[in-house]
Protein backbone atom coordinates (compact mmCIF):
# COMPACT_ATOMS: atom_id res chain seq x y z
CA UNK A 1 0.00 0.00 0.00
CA UNK A 2 0.93 3.77 -0.87
CA UNK A 3 1.55 5.75 2.15
CA UNK A 4 1.99 9.38 0.42
CA UNK A 5 1.35 11.30 4.26
CA UNK A 6 5.08 9.94 5.24
CA UNK A 7 6.77 11.30 2.36
CA UNK A 8 8.57 14.74 2.43
CA UNK A 9 7.46 17.77 1.22
CA UNK A 10 9.47 20.22 -0.01
CA UNK A 11 9.49 24.34 -1.83
CA UNK A 12 11.84 24.41 -4.23
CA UNK A 13 13.05 26.54 -7.38
CA UNK A 14 11.67 25.42 -10.47
CA UNK A 15 14.16 26.94 -12.42
CA UNK A 16 17.62 25.70 -10.58
CA UNK A 17 16.15 23.12 -8.10
CA UNK A 18 14.48 20.60 -10.03
CA UNK A 19 15.02 18.71 -13.23
CA UNK A 20 13.19 16.90 -16.00
CA UNK A 21 13.34 13.46 -16.17
CA UNK A 22 15.19 11.97 -19.42
CA UNK A 23 13.68 8.38 -18.20
CA UNK A 24 10.32 10.03 -18.62
CA UNK A 25 8.27 6.63 -20.62
CA UNK A 26 6.92 9.77 -22.72
CA UNK A 27 10.28 10.22 -23.87
CA UNK A 28 11.98 8.81 -26.70
CA UNK A 29 15.47 10.39 -26.24
CA UNK A 30 18.84 9.22 -24.65
CA UNK A 31 19.18 9.58 -20.91
CA UNK A 32 22.10 12.23 -20.92
CA UNK A 33 19.75 14.85 -22.95
CA UNK A 34 19.97 18.28 -22.47
CA UNK A 35 17.00 19.69 -20.67
CA UNK A 36 16.15 21.73 -23.46
CA UNK A 37 15.45 19.08 -25.50
CA UNK A 38 13.11 17.45 -23.07
CA UNK A 39 11.08 20.54 -22.79
CA UNK A 40 10.95 20.93 -26.63
CA UNK A 41 9.94 17.16 -26.75
CA UNK A 42 6.96 17.52 -24.14
CA UNK A 43 6.00 21.02 -25.85
CA UNK A 44 5.95 19.12 -29.31
CA UNK A 45 4.06 15.60 -28.63
CA UNK A 46 2.54 15.81 -25.20
CA UNK A 47 0.63 18.98 -25.61
CA UNK A 48 2.53 20.74 -22.61
CA UNK A 49 1.65 24.33 -24.07
CA UNK A 50 -1.94 23.34 -22.69
CA UNK A 51 -0.89 23.73 -19.43
CA UNK A 52 0.66 26.93 -19.93
CA UNK A 53 -2.38 28.27 -21.29
CA UNK A 54 -4.29 26.90 -18.75
CA UNK A 55 -1.79 28.48 -16.02
CA UNK A 56 -1.83 32.07 -17.92
CA UNK A 57 -6.35 31.83 -17.48
CA UNK A 58 -7.15 30.27 -14.08
CA UNK A 59 -3.41 30.08 -12.05
CA UNK A 60 -1.00 27.10 -10.93
CA UNK A 61 -3.75 24.39 -9.15
CA UNK A 62 -1.80 22.85 -6.53
CA UNK A 63 -4.27 20.01 -5.63
CA UNK A 64 -1.46 17.44 -7.10
CA UNK A 65 2.12 18.44 -6.63
CA UNK A 66 5.02 16.74 -8.88
CA UNK A 67 6.85 13.87 -7.14
CA UNK A 68 10.92 13.79 -7.50
CA UNK A 69 13.12 11.25 -6.48
CA UNK A 70 17.00 11.88 -5.36
CA UNK A 71 19.17 10.87 -8.00
CA UNK A 72 23.22 11.80 -7.95
CA UNK A 73 22.03 14.75 -5.26
CA UNK A 74 19.39 15.84 -7.47
CA UNK A 75 15.93 16.28 -7.89
CA UNK A 76 14.34 14.89 -10.38
CA UNK A 77 10.59 14.64 -11.38
CA UNK A 78 9.12 11.15 -11.82
CA UNK A 79 5.51 12.54 -12.30
CA UNK A 80 4.44 15.70 -12.86
CA UNK A 81 7.41 16.68 -15.92
CA UNK A 82 4.40 18.19 -17.98
CA UNK A 83 3.54 21.05 -15.51
CA UNK A 84 7.22 21.41 -14.23
CA UNK A 85 8.30 21.62 -18.52
CA UNK A 86 5.45 24.28 -18.74
CA UNK A 87 6.57 26.22 -15.58
CA UNK A 88 9.98 26.19 -16.79
CA UNK A 89 9.01 27.31 -19.99
CA UNK A 90 7.07 30.05 -18.51
CA UNK A 91 10.31 31.60 -16.79
CA UNK A 92 12.36 31.12 -19.61
CA UNK A 93 10.24 31.18 -22.89
CA UNK A 94 13.64 30.01 -24.74
CA UNK A 95 13.22 26.72 -24.02
CA UNK A 96 10.31 26.30 -25.97
CA UNK A 97 11.27 27.96 -29.30
CA UNK A 98 8.47 27.34 -31.49
CA UNK A 99 6.06 28.52 -28.48
CA UNK A 100 7.96 31.40 -27.40
CA UNK A 101 6.25 34.15 -28.78
CA UNK A 102 2.89 32.99 -27.18
CA UNK A 103 4.08 32.16 -24.12
CA UNK A 104 5.51 36.09 -23.87
CA UNK A 105 2.26 37.33 -25.27
CA UNK A 106 0.33 35.09 -22.23
CA UNK A 107 3.04 36.14 -19.64
CA UNK A 108 3.56 40.13 -20.68
CA UNK A 109 5.76 42.02 -18.64
CA UNK A 110 3.41 43.10 -16.21
CA UNK A 111 2.74 39.55 -15.11
CA UNK A 112 5.50 38.65 -12.21
CA UNK A 113 6.56 35.55 -13.21
CA UNK A 114 8.12 35.14 -9.19
CA UNK A 115 5.11 34.03 -8.12
CA UNK A 116 5.70 30.90 -10.23
CA UNK A 117 8.91 29.94 -9.96
CA UNK A 118 8.84 28.29 -6.06
CA UNK A 119 6.63 25.24 -6.20
CA UNK A 120 5.66 22.42 -3.90
CA UNK A 121 7.07 19.09 -4.58
CA UNK A 122 6.64 15.48 -2.37
CA UNK A 123 9.70 13.33 -2.53
CA UNK A 124 9.35 9.67 -2.70
CA UNK A 125 11.69 7.42 -0.27
CA UNK A 126 13.09 5.42 -3.45
CA UNK A 127 12.47 4.88 -7.53
CA UNK A 128 10.32 1.99 -6.12
CA UNK A 129 8.19 3.90 -4.23
CA UNK A 130 7.51 6.81 -7.31
CA UNK A 131 6.85 3.22 -9.97
CA UNK A 132 4.20 2.27 -7.67
CA UNK A 133 2.60 5.59 -7.74
CA UNK A 134 2.92 5.86 -11.56
CA UNK A 135 1.86 2.61 -12.38
CA UNK A 136 -1.45 2.96 -9.93
CA UNK A 137 -2.03 6.62 -11.77
CA UNK A 138 -1.23 5.63 -15.72
CA UNK A 139 -1.52 2.07 -16.25
CA UNK A 140 -4.95 1.90 -13.62
CA UNK A 141 -7.92 3.88 -13.76
CA UNK A 142 -7.73 6.57 -11.45
CA UNK A 143 -7.07 9.19 -14.63
CA UNK A 144 -6.77 8.92 -17.70
CA UNK A 145 -4.26 6.73 -19.09
CA UNK A 146 -1.14 6.39 -20.66
CA UNK A 147 -1.40 5.34 -24.45
CA UNK A 148 -1.37 1.79 -24.98
CA UNK A 149 2.58 1.75 -26.11
CA UNK A 150 3.90 4.11 -23.72
CA UNK A 151 2.11 1.37 -20.72
CA UNK A 152 4.13 -0.97 -22.18
CA UNK A 153 7.20 1.29 -22.19
CA UNK A 154 6.77 1.62 -18.28
CA UNK A 155 7.21 -1.80 -17.65
CA UNK A 156 9.70 -2.29 -20.52
CA UNK A 157 12.06 0.28 -18.57
CA UNK A 158 11.88 -2.05 -15.55
CA UNK A 159 12.44 -5.32 -17.85
CA UNK A 160 14.90 -3.73 -19.04
CA UNK A 161 16.87 -2.77 -15.68
CA UNK A 162 17.32 -6.14 -14.58
CA UNK A 163 13.56 -6.37 -12.79
CA UNK A 164 11.54 -10.47 -13.38
CA UNK A 165 8.28 -10.17 -14.41
CA UNK A 166 7.56 -11.77 -11.18
CA UNK A 167 9.14 -9.06 -9.72
CA UNK A 168 6.76 -6.77 -11.42
CA UNK A 169 3.79 -9.07 -10.19
CA UNK A 170 4.76 -8.36 -7.20
CA UNK A 171 5.66 -5.22 -6.99
CA UNK A 172 2.62 -3.93 -8.59
CA UNK A 173 -0.77 -5.95 -6.75
CA UNK A 174 -3.48 -3.52 -7.84
CA UNK A 175 -2.69 -3.99 -11.71
CA UNK A 176 -3.03 -5.90 -14.44
CA UNK A 177 1.53 -6.49 -14.83
CA UNK A 178 1.06 -9.33 -17.25
CA UNK A 179 -0.77 -7.64 -19.89
CA UNK A 180 1.87 -5.19 -20.13
CA UNK A 181 4.51 -7.14 -20.00
CA UNK A 182 2.37 -8.81 -23.06
CA UNK A 183 2.25 -5.76 -24.74
CA UNK A 184 5.58 -5.16 -24.28
CA UNK A 185 7.30 -8.04 -25.92
CA UNK A 186 4.87 -8.45 -28.65
CA UNK A 187 5.71 -5.30 -29.53
CA UNK A 188 9.73 -5.50 -28.91
CA UNK A 189 8.72 -8.73 -31.21
CA UNK A 190 7.73 -7.13 -34.34
CA UNK A 191 10.07 -4.05 -33.61
CA UNK A 192 12.82 -6.09 -33.87
CA UNK A 193 12.11 -7.99 -37.43
CA UNK A 194 14.76 -6.79 -39.89
CA UNK A 195 12.37 -5.45 -42.57
CA UNK A 196 13.53 -4.95 -46.00
CA UNK A 197 11.73 -1.48 -46.08
CA UNK A 198 13.37 0.80 -43.60
CA UNK A 199 9.90 2.82 -43.49
CA UNK A 200 8.56 0.09 -41.62
CA UNK A 201 10.76 -0.26 -38.87
CA UNK A 202 10.65 3.37 -38.32
CA UNK A 203 6.61 3.41 -38.46
CA UNK A 204 6.35 0.38 -35.82
CA UNK A 205 8.84 2.36 -33.51
CA UNK A 206 7.09 5.27 -33.40
CA UNK A 207 5.89 6.69 -30.38
CA UNK A 208 1.85 6.69 -31.60
CA UNK A 209 2.28 3.75 -33.18
CA UNK A 210 -1.28 1.72 -33.06
CA UNK A 211 -0.31 -1.00 -30.89
CA UNK A 212 -4.71 -1.40 -30.08
CA UNK A 213 -4.76 -2.55 -33.57
CA UNK A 214 -1.88 -5.26 -32.99
CA UNK A 215 -3.64 -6.49 -29.75
CA UNK A 216 -6.66 -6.76 -31.57
CA UNK A 217 -4.55 -9.99 -32.89
CA UNK A 218 -2.60 -10.99 -30.41
CA UNK A 219 -4.97 -11.50 -27.99
CA UNK A 220 -6.42 -14.00 -29.80
CA UNK A 221 -4.93 -17.64 -28.77
CA UNK A 222 -6.21 -18.69 -32.37
CA UNK A 223 -4.18 -16.45 -34.03
CA UNK A 224 -0.92 -16.64 -31.63
CA UNK A 225 -1.39 -20.67 -32.51
CA UNK A 226 -1.38 -19.49 -36.28
CA UNK A 227 1.69 -17.82 -36.34
CA UNK A 228 3.76 -19.88 -33.90
CA UNK A 229 3.51 -17.32 -31.11
CA UNK A 230 3.06 -18.38 -27.13
CA UNK A 231 2.24 -16.81 -23.99
CA UNK A 232 3.29 -17.49 -20.87
CA UNK A 233 -0.36 -16.77 -19.13
CA UNK A 234 1.48 -16.31 -15.16
CA UNK A 235 4.38 -13.84 -16.24
CA UNK A 236 3.30 -12.64 -19.63
CA UNK A 237 6.32 -13.70 -21.47
CA UNK A 238 6.59 -13.92 -25.39
CA UNK A 239 8.14 -17.02 -27.25
CA UNK A 240 7.70 -17.51 -31.03
CA UNK A 241 8.96 -21.05 -32.22
CA UNK A 242 8.51 -20.49 -35.99
CA UNK A 243 11.72 -19.62 -38.09
CA UNK A 244 12.57 -16.21 -38.29
CA UNK A 245 12.07 -15.57 -41.95
CA UNK A 246 8.79 -17.13 -41.95
CA UNK A 247 7.87 -14.57 -38.75
CA UNK A 248 9.74 -11.50 -40.93
CA UNK A 249 7.18 -12.16 -43.63
CA UNK A 250 4.05 -12.67 -41.41
CA UNK A 251 5.49 -9.03 -39.56
CA UNK A 252 5.38 -7.15 -42.95
CA UNK A 253 1.98 -8.53 -43.86
CA UNK A 254 0.69 -7.36 -40.44
CA UNK A 255 2.62 -3.90 -39.94
CA UNK A 256 2.08 -2.75 -43.52
CA UNK A 257 -1.72 -3.54 -43.20
CA UNK A 258 -1.53 -1.14 -40.37
CA UNK A 259 -0.02 1.47 -41.55
CA UNK A 260 -2.03 1.17 -45.11
CA UNK A 261 -5.25 1.07 -43.13
CA UNK A 262 -6.38 -2.32 -44.57
CA UNK A 263 -6.29 -3.39 -40.69
CA UNK A 264 -7.68 -1.27 -37.71
CA UNK A 265 -9.49 -1.66 -34.07
CA UNK A 266 -12.95 -1.57 -36.17
CA UNK A 267 -12.36 -3.60 -38.78
CA UNK A 268 -10.88 -6.36 -35.99
CA UNK A 269 -13.20 -5.25 -33.67
CA UNK A 270 -14.83 -9.13 -33.55
CA UNK A 271 -12.88 -12.18 -33.67
CA UNK A 272 -16.24 -13.72 -35.32
CA UNK A 273 -15.92 -10.93 -37.79
CA UNK A 274 -15.82 -11.69 -41.61
CA UNK A 275 -13.14 -9.37 -41.98
CA UNK A 276 -11.32 -11.03 -38.89
CA UNK A 277 -11.86 -14.31 -40.02
CA UNK A 278 -10.70 -13.38 -43.83
CA UNK A 279 -7.27 -11.78 -42.60
CA UNK A 280 -6.71 -14.91 -40.55
CA UNK A 281 -7.10 -16.72 -43.57
CA UNK A 282 -4.40 -14.16 -45.52
CA UNK A 283 -2.17 -15.28 -42.91
CA UNK A 284 -3.05 -18.84 -43.27
CA UNK A 285 -2.08 -18.56 -47.28
CA UNK A 286 0.91 -16.74 -46.32
CA UNK A 287 2.42 -19.63 -44.25
CA UNK A 288 1.41 -22.14 -46.65
CA UNK A 289 3.28 -20.36 -49.56
CA UNK A 290 6.15 -20.56 -47.11
CA UNK A 291 5.89 -23.96 -46.38
CA UNK A 292 5.24 -25.27 -49.70
CA UNK A 293 8.57 -26.16 -51.63
CA UNK A 294 6.97 -25.98 -55.05
CA UNK A 295 5.25 -22.39 -54.10
CA UNK A 296 8.66 -20.32 -54.29
CA UNK A 297 8.10 -19.07 -50.76
CA UNK A 298 9.72 -21.50 -49.38
CA UNK A 299 12.66 -21.71 -46.37
CA UNK A 300 14.60 -19.43 -48.63
CA UNK A 301 12.59 -17.04 -46.85
CA UNK A 302 11.04 -15.23 -50.41
CA UNK A 303 8.89 -12.81 -49.60
CA UNK A 304 4.73 -13.53 -51.53
CA UNK A 305 3.65 -10.42 -50.18
CA UNK A 306 1.49 -8.99 -53.12
CA UNK A 307 0.57 -11.97 -54.52
CA UNK A 308 -3.67 -12.99 -53.79
CA UNK A 309 -4.98 -15.49 -51.92
CA UNK A 310 -4.91 -18.65 -53.92
CA UNK A 311 -2.43 -16.78 -56.43
CA UNK A 312 -0.85 -19.91 -57.64
CA UNK A 313 -3.84 -22.09 -57.56
CA UNK A 314 -4.91 -24.01 -60.85
CA UNK A 315 -7.77 -23.06 -62.43
CA UNK A 316 -10.71 -25.78 -62.39
CA UNK A 317 -10.58 -28.24 -65.49
CA UNK A 318 -13.80 -26.99 -67.54
CA UNK A 319 -13.68 -30.21 -68.94
CA UNK A 320 -15.08 -31.55 -65.81
CA UNK A 321 -18.79 -30.30 -66.13
CA UNK A 322 -18.36 -28.93 -62.65
CA UNK A 323 -21.06 -25.62 -63.20
CA UNK A 324 -18.88 -24.80 -59.64
CA UNK A 325 -15.61 -24.42 -61.74
CA UNK A 326 -17.01 -22.56 -64.24
CA UNK A 327 -18.71 -19.69 -62.32
CA UNK A 328 -14.98 -20.04 -59.75
CA UNK A 329 -13.24 -19.09 -63.02
CA UNK A 330 -15.72 -16.87 -64.10
CA UNK A 331 -16.36 -14.77 -61.20
CA UNK A 332 -19.49 -12.82 -62.53
CA UNK A 333 -23.46 -13.39 -62.08
CA UNK A 334 -25.70 -13.77 -65.22
CA UNK A 335 -29.16 -12.78 -65.16
CA UNK A 336 -30.47 -15.84 -67.10
CA UNK A 337 -33.63 -14.97 -67.34
CA UNK A 338 -33.86 -12.11 -69.34
CA UNK A 339 -30.16 -13.17 -71.27
CA UNK A 340 -28.91 -9.56 -70.39
CA UNK A 341 -25.95 -11.05 -69.89
CA UNK A 342 -23.59 -9.77 -66.61
CA UNK A 343 -25.99 -8.18 -64.03
CA UNK A 344 -25.57 -4.18 -63.06
CA UNK A 345 -25.24 -1.24 -66.20
CA UNK A 346 -21.65 -0.62 -65.63
CA UNK A 347 -19.35 -4.33 -64.87
CA UNK A 348 -20.59 -7.03 -63.99
CA UNK A 349 -21.33 -8.52 -60.04
CA UNK A 350 -18.46 -10.41 -58.78
CA UNK A 351 -18.91 -13.57 -56.70
CA UNK A 352 -18.37 -13.39 -52.88
CA UNK A 353 -14.79 -14.56 -52.24
CA UNK A 354 -14.80 -18.18 -50.98
CA UNK A 355 -12.64 -19.44 -48.25
CA UNK A 356 -9.85 -21.31 -48.25
CA UNK A 357 -9.94 -22.68 -44.62
CA UNK A 358 -13.57 -24.14 -43.47
CA UNK A 359 -14.56 -22.00 -40.79
CA UNK A 360 -14.09 -23.26 -37.65
CA UNK A 361 -14.21 -20.47 -35.29
CA UNK A 362 -17.61 -21.11 -33.78
CA UNK A 363 -16.37 -24.35 -32.26
CA UNK A 364 -14.57 -25.44 -29.79
CA UNK A 365 -13.22 -28.70 -28.84
CA UNK A 366 -14.11 -29.65 -25.26
CA UNK A 367 -11.29 -30.59 -22.61
CA UNK A 368 -13.46 -33.65 -22.08
CA UNK A 369 -12.82 -34.91 -25.42
CA UNK A 370 -9.61 -36.97 -26.41
CA UNK A 371 -6.17 -34.96 -27.04
CA UNK A 372 -6.40 -36.52 -30.51
CA UNK A 373 -9.79 -34.47 -31.43
CA UNK A 374 -8.16 -31.42 -30.46
CA UNK A 375 -4.97 -31.97 -32.80
CA UNK A 376 -7.61 -32.90 -36.25
CA UNK A 377 -9.41 -29.62 -35.48
CA UNK A 378 -6.34 -27.82 -35.22
CA UNK A 379 -5.48 -29.54 -38.51
CA UNK A 380 -8.71 -29.12 -39.77
CA UNK A 381 -8.21 -25.09 -39.43
CA UNK A 382 -5.08 -25.17 -40.86
CA UNK A 383 -5.85 -27.39 -44.26
CA UNK A 384 -6.34 -24.74 -47.27
CA UNK A 385 -9.50 -26.73 -48.87
CA UNK A 386 -8.74 -24.63 -52.35
CA UNK A 387 -4.78 -26.40 -52.88
CA UNK A 388 -5.45 -29.38 -50.73
CA UNK A 389 -9.52 -30.84 -51.51
CA UNK A 390 -8.80 -34.27 -51.21
CA UNK A 391 -7.01 -33.83 -48.23
CA UNK A 392 -9.46 -31.86 -46.54
CA UNK A 393 -12.36 -34.19 -47.61
CA UNK A 394 -10.77 -36.70 -45.92
CA UNK A 395 -9.99 -35.06 -42.39
CA UNK A 396 -13.64 -33.60 -42.03
CA UNK A 397 -14.58 -37.34 -42.56
CA UNK A 398 -12.01 -38.15 -40.15
CA UNK A 399 -13.38 -35.54 -37.38
CA UNK A 400 -17.07 -35.78 -37.63
CA UNK A 401 -16.66 -39.52 -37.30
CA UNK A 402 -14.08 -39.39 -33.95
CA UNK A 403 -15.94 -36.47 -32.66
CA UNK A 404 -19.30 -38.76 -32.39
CA UNK A 405 -17.40 -41.09 -31.21
CA UNK A 406 -15.69 -38.89 -28.57
CA UNK A 407 -19.19 -37.28 -27.62
CA UNK A 408 -20.73 -40.53 -26.75
CA UNK A 409 -17.86 -42.01 -24.65
CA UNK A 410 -17.76 -38.41 -22.56
CA UNK A 411 -21.66 -39.00 -22.00
CA UNK A 412 -21.17 -42.53 -21.37
CA UNK A 413 -23.04 -43.69 -24.16
CA UNK A 414 -21.86 -47.42 -26.07
CA UNK A 415 -23.11 -46.22 -30.15
CA UNK A 416 -23.35 -50.48 -31.00
CA UNK A 417 -25.96 -50.96 -28.18
CA UNK A 418 -29.51 -52.10 -29.90
CA UNK A 419 -27.37 -52.20 -33.42
CA UNK A 420 -26.64 -55.69 -35.35
CA UNK A 421 -23.79 -54.67 -35.99
CA UNK A 422 -21.66 -55.56 -32.88
CA UNK A 423 -17.85 -55.32 -34.41
CA UNK A 424 -16.15 -52.42 -35.20
CA UNK A 425 -17.95 -48.85 -35.16
CA UNK A 426 -17.94 -47.06 -38.33
CA UNK A 427 -19.16 -43.84 -39.98
CA UNK A 428 -22.22 -45.21 -40.61
CA UNK A 429 -23.05 -46.70 -37.05
CA UNK A 430 -21.82 -43.22 -35.72
CA UNK A 431 -24.45 -41.61 -37.82
CA UNK A 432 -27.09 -43.83 -37.03
CA UNK A 433 -26.58 -43.67 -33.21
CA UNK A 434 -26.32 -39.19 -33.22
CA UNK A 435 -29.81 -39.18 -34.94
CA UNK A 436 -31.20 -41.51 -32.26
CA UNK A 437 -29.89 -39.62 -29.27
CA UNK A 438 -30.84 -36.48 -30.91
CA UNK A 439 -34.33 -37.73 -31.01
CA UNK A 440 -34.36 -38.81 -27.85
CA UNK A 441 -33.13 -35.14 -26.45
CA UNK A 442 -35.57 -33.28 -28.74
CA UNK A 443 -32.75 -31.83 -30.65
CA UNK A 444 -34.89 -32.02 -33.64
CA UNK A 445 -33.56 -29.54 -35.41
CA UNK A 446 -30.47 -31.70 -36.16
CA UNK A 447 -32.38 -34.60 -37.62
CA UNK A 448 -33.12 -33.13 -41.53
CA UNK A 449 -28.89 -32.51 -41.39
CA UNK A 450 -28.30 -35.87 -40.54
CA UNK A 451 -31.18 -37.42 -42.89
CA UNK A 452 -28.91 -35.34 -45.84
CA UNK A 453 -25.36 -36.91 -44.55
CA UNK A 454 -26.19 -40.45 -43.87
CA UNK A 455 -28.69 -40.58 -46.88
CA UNK A 456 -28.05 -38.08 -49.43
CA UNK A 457 -31.84 -37.48 -49.40
CA UNK A 458 -31.07 -33.37 -50.30
CA UNK A 459 -27.89 -34.26 -52.15
CA UNK A 460 -25.02 -36.40 -53.11
CA UNK A 461 -22.69 -34.04 -52.07
CA UNK A 462 -21.55 -33.91 -48.46
CA UNK A 463 -23.63 -37.31 -47.88
CA UNK A 464 -21.85 -40.44 -46.43
CA UNK A 465 -21.64 -41.89 -49.85
CA UNK A 466 -20.05 -39.01 -50.89
CA UNK A 467 -17.43 -39.25 -48.53
CA UNK A 468 -16.89 -43.15 -48.32
CA UNK A 469 -16.77 -42.64 -52.23
CA UNK A 470 -13.79 -39.98 -52.34
CA UNK A 471 -12.47 -41.72 -49.38
CA UNK A 472 -12.27 -45.30 -51.01
CA UNK A 473 -13.28 -44.81 -54.97
CA UNK A 474 -10.15 -44.40 -56.91
CA UNK A 475 -12.24 -42.90 -59.49
CA UNK A 476 -13.77 -40.51 -57.29
CA UNK A 477 -12.37 -36.84 -56.66
CA UNK A 478 -13.07 -33.82 -54.60
CA UNK A 479 -13.41 -30.42 -55.56
CA UNK A 480 -13.21 -27.55 -53.22
CA UNK A 481 -16.73 -26.86 -53.36
CA UNK A 482 -17.04 -30.36 -52.47
CA UNK A 483 -15.34 -29.22 -49.32
CA UNK A 484 -17.51 -26.23 -48.82
CA UNK A 485 -20.72 -27.76 -49.05
CA UNK A 486 -19.92 -30.99 -46.72
CA UNK A 487 -18.51 -28.63 -44.22
CA UNK A 488 -22.00 -26.59 -44.59
CA UNK A 489 -24.09 -30.14 -44.05
CA UNK A 490 -22.20 -31.29 -40.93
CA UNK A 491 -21.02 -28.01 -38.86
CA UNK A 492 -24.27 -27.59 -37.11
CA UNK A 493 -23.88 -31.22 -36.67
CA UNK A 494 -20.76 -30.70 -35.15
CA UNK A 495 -21.23 -27.70 -33.20
CA UNK A 496 -24.08 -29.82 -31.04
CA UNK A 497 -21.93 -32.58 -30.56
CA UNK A 498 -19.08 -30.64 -29.24
CA UNK A 499 -20.76 -28.52 -26.90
Amino acid sequence: MIDMSTWEELTVDVVNGVHLDPQNVRLDLSDDVPEADIVQDLFANEKAFNLVEGIAKIGLLTHEVPIVVERDGQLVVVEGNRRVAALKAIQNPYLAPEHQARIARLFASGFDRNTLRRITVKKAPSQNDADQLIAALHTGNQRVAWSPARQAAFFQAQLDAGKSADQLVAQYPTIDVRRFITRSLTLELFRNVEYDDPALSDYVRRRRFPVSTLARLYENDKFLSLIGVAIDKDTGDVTMSIPQPLFRQIATKIISDIRDGKINTRSLNKTSSDRYIEYLDEIRDLIDLYDDPTSGGSKGGGSQLGKGAGADQPKADPSSGSADAARENAGTVTNESSGTGPVGKDKPTPFPPKRNYVSTENLTVPASFPPAIHQIANELAAINIQRFPNASLDLLRTFLEKSIKAYAEVIGEDIRKGSQDQGFVFLGNCLTWIEEHFKSTGKTAYIQPLQKIRGGRYGFVGSKSHLDATNHNHHIVATPDDVRECWASIEGVLRAVLK
